[in-house]
């Protein structure tokens, strides 16, 4: 994994700006491409090959590529070219990409298996490719200023903030936060700052000085009846060619099925010869369930395990760090989780089992829906609009999964937005910011939710968390769950088949691998942590200093601190609204620090 910037001039000033942003994505090595048209810059996390000569910029013939990533199939993509007579140099991935260009164009990214943002400059035709991962796990953001044709990229938005003549705020953004937390928007909340979609392609024009997106890179959803041993039998192999690696790789392992069954893969490869890791929270036993059972699992396997402890202290020292290495607010505690596990881990890589919960259905919600679907075929009034009652008699009339997927968001989960956040915008299904999505007809069934959750919350909480946090302290992460590979061919698998009988979340998994593991938690419901708690207690005076007009009064333009105030206090006397004030504390922790 790497730091890639960029920029269609000369200046050593600028390069020197942007690369400090960039540096912590790669501390090993960093390299400079100048020519007449264009800067290309790039520093190194060093995973294959860790010779000099795999460093970047990589240049054949007229290409130059600078890229963030790992491909997992490039030692058979490489076999190929092989055939066809090209010279290799090196043992990376990055070799593979350009040779594979040279040949294909932009056909080539269509090749390629992996978690990728990578640039091309074709000096010879004056055009830039910027292209992402159809997943979303690498990030690459861009900005054009039209006035002065000039145009960048980059990994990180600090390092475009650096190529703005000013910074305005962008309160689209604002508004899509209030509802779910995250930004799911093409634009950041920087104004003149884009990221660009997963899947998506970027051809800048440097002749005419401008450019075009292409949507490249789509899911191709299979119908295929797997068998449970052919399931089994993708899962491991694809699990295992993310095993791939010239330096040592740790598992981050909960008491759940999906890092359980990557734990059974890497014994298989490893023997017990890795390291894992695994949080628990200090002095809340009813917490520590995964904890202790990912414990068991590994004294089982006679694997070294570290315990990593989580405390109140580290919500309030680690808080504005996570804030500032995300880049826009984000309302999801597991960033401070992140954050501790990626300054105590030795490795450079990690993997964690994110995604499972999304392909095989793993949460409470999927389970509710997948009950409302089949509700749904006896109701003889579904096609009735209801507008009243309580809230799950009317999810009985919803036939839209867009409807289905906000009423069981964020969204639903904050309680009396419209008090807290001043001229409160309620997006509606009609507002949502979707990317594969539109270009699919969705249906009324689970698995179209799920696949709503693969384009908004997974890119956009899951994945950019897990890219910059960890990529901040020069780690790399990995999440085979989400080899589009299994996303193709078992994201629309029968929802039955994956419930089971007695609706038993992630039912066909557990029934698959249940050889493969040794014990699991007996009641898996998703991060739970004592933050709730700890907001009675010793966070509390820190989410009353925030959340004041005194600590930052500029975002007086969008809260309503009166009201948050006394939301505060009616959660010291219940549980109320925990989620909506973490989200609060998070945007008045980004507006302050980066002065919006």
């Amino acid at each position: 994994m790497c730091g890639i910037n960029g920029f269609n001039f000369r200046d050593k000033s600028l390069a020197f700006k942007m690369k400090k942003f960039t540096k912590s994505r790669g501390p090993d090595a960093d390299g400079e491409y100048n020519d007449e048209s264009f800067t290309i810059l790039h520093d190194r996390l060093s995973i294959l090959d860790l010779s000099s000569d795999a460093n970047q910029p990589m240049i054949f013939k007229e290409l130059v590529i600078s890229y963030n990533g790992e491909i997992y199939n490039f030692r058979e993509l490489k076999n190929q070219l092989i055939n066809d007579g090209y010279k290799f140099k090196t043992n990376c991935d990055t070799e593979v990409i350009l040779y594979l260009f040279h040949k294909y164009n932009i056909d080539a990214f269509k090749k390629l298996s992996g978690i990728f943002a990578l640039s091309i400059w074709d000096k010879l035709n004056k055009k830039l490719y910027l292209v992402r991962d159809k997943v979303g796990v690498k990030p690459l953001f861009y900005h054009f200023n039209n006035n002065e044709k000039k145009f960048f990229f980059s990994s990180s938005i600090k390092s475009l903030l650096e190529c703005v003549n000013t910074r305005e705020i962008n309160e689209n953004v604002i508004w899509h936060y209030s509802n779910f937390g995250r930004n799911d928007l093409k634009e950041t909340i920087f104004k003149g700052i884009f990221k660009l979609s997963p899947g998506e392609l970027l051809i800048f024009d440097d002749k005419k000085k401008q450019y075009k997106l292409e949507k490249l890179l789509n899911f191709n959803f299979e119908t295929t009846k797997f068998s449970n041993l052919n399931i089994k039998k993708t899962i491991k192999e694809t699990v295992n060619s993310q095993l791939i690696s010239d330096v040592p790789i740790a598992l981050s392992l909960s008491g759940g099925v999906d890092s359980n069954i990557i734990y059974s893969v890497m014994r298989e490869k490893f023997g017990n010869k890795f390291n894992i890791y695994s949080f628990y929270f200090k002095d809340y036993e009813k917490f520590n369930g995964d904890f202790y059972t990912a414990k068991k699992n590994a004294a089982f396997y006679k694997t070294p395990f570290f315990p990593i402890e989580i405390s109140h202290t580290d919500f309030i020292e680690t808080a504005e760090k996570a804030v500032e290495i995300l880049e826009e607010p984000l309302a999801n505690q597991c960033s401070i989780l992140n954050y501790k596990m990626a300054n105590s881990i030795h490795e450079k890589i990690l993997i964690t089992g994110d995604g499972g919960d999304e392909i095989f259905t793993g949460y409470d919600s999927y389970r509710s829906i997948h009950i409302i679907n089949l509700i749904q075929k006896f109701n003889i009034f579904k096609n009735f609009e209801v507008n009243f009652g309580p809230k799950n008699f009317r999810r009985i009339f919803m036939n839209d999964p867009k409807e289905m997927y906000i009423s069981f968001s964020e969204q639903n989960i904050y309680k009396d937005l419209n008090k807290y956040f001043k001229n409160m915008k309620f997006y509606n299904k009609t507002d949502l910011s979707l990317n594969h999505c539109k270009n699919h007809k969705l249906q009324n069934r689970l698995n179209h939710v799920c696949f709503l959750d693969l384009d908004t919350v997974i890119p956009n909480d899951f994945l950019l968390r897990n890219d910059k946090i960890f990529m901040s302290q020069g780690k790399e992460v990995r999440v085979p769950l989400l080899d589009i590979n299994l996303i193709n061919k078992f994201l629309m698998l029968n929802e039955n088949r994956k419930f089971g009988n007695f609706f038993k979340s992630k039912y066909l998994l557990r029934k698959i691998f249940k050889d493969e593991i040794h014990s699991l938690v007996k009641n898996k419901w998703g991060l739970q942590s004592p933050y709730a708690k700890w907001l009675k207690g010793p966070l509390n005076s820190f989410a009353k200093e925030i959340l004041s007009k005194t600590y930052y009064a500029n975002s007086e333009r969008y809260l309503n601190f009166d009201n948050i105030q006394q939301m505060l206090a009616k959660h010291q006397n219940e549980y109320y609204n925990p989620a909506l004030i973490w989200s609060l504390i998070n945007l008045q922790l980004f507006l302050r620090k980066f002065k919006l």
